[in-house]
């Protein structure tokens, strides 16, 4: 009998505890963060050519090459990440996905993970 009270107190305490946990990560945000907002490209040099790496980011749409997202909604992930929800347009298509944006901590640098080759981009002036 005693064991069965040490576990079914033991139990309560794991469940209490587990209530004391943070949600997991999740939209919070309806906008693009200010950080992340800017002309990128692949150099200095390419910024404002319209190239293949060119990724313009604003509040609420992120514009690639061929791709254009509407945000719907954004997961911060840490300082320096966050994943963008949205509905994204391309030649001929649409359908509701996510990228993920990764910038550098003093901001100069931007990643955009979307199942593709990552080309690190460079802030334009």
């Amino acid at each position: 009998m005693k064991g069965l009270a040490v576990r079914l107190i033991m139990g309560l305490l794991l469940v209490a505890l587990a209530a004391c946990e943070p949600p997991p990560l999740g939209v919070t945000l309806t906008e693009v963060p200010a950080r992340y907002v800017g002309d990128w490209d692949a150099s200095a040099g390419e910024c404002g050519s319209g190239g293949p790496n060119a990724v313009t980011v604003t509040p609420t749409e992120v514009v690639m090459e061929d791709t254009k997202v509407a945000v719907t909604g954004v997961a911060p992930d840490g300082e320096t990440a966050a994943r963008v929800l949205g509905r994204f347009t391309g030649p001929g298509q649409e359908w509701d996905g996510s990228i993920r944006l990764e910038i550098t901590a003093d901001g100069r640098e931007l990643n955009v993970v979307n199942g593709s080759t990552i080309v690190p981009r460079v802030k334009c002036p």
